[in-house]
């Protein structure tokens, strides 16, 4: 999309198009496209304490285990409000993750 968006910009301006240059930039974009993986989804049940997110254990069956552990990592990162801190409650986060 870049590309092109490149290619009908120069040619509007009536400047020599470069294919070579062009190309280079269309490379990456399409190699990179089919490396992307989708990602899985770990429903987490947690616990909430001091504005964190703790204990926390997978819900849905992840075969595997390094996703799992990424997502808890992730959730350890979440931003409680105010309001449910320290609360003590028990929430379930979904948390989508690249293996």
């Amino acid at each position: 999309m870049l590309v092109a968006a490149l290619l009908a910009l120069s040619l509007s301006h009536g400047a020599p198009v470069q294919s070579d240059k062009l190309d280079q930039l269309a490379q990456p974009a399409a190699e990179a496209a089919p490396a992307a993986t989708k990602a899985v989804s770990v429903i987490l049940d947690c616990q909430i304490a001091a504005k964190s997110l703790t204990d926390c254990k997978a819900v849905n069956e992840v075969a595997d285990t390094t996703v799992v552990a990424e997502a808890i990592r992730m959730a350890g990162g979440v931003a409680i409000p105010e309001a449910l801190a320290d609360s003590g409650a028990r929430i379930r986060i979904r948390m989508n993750v690249a293996p």
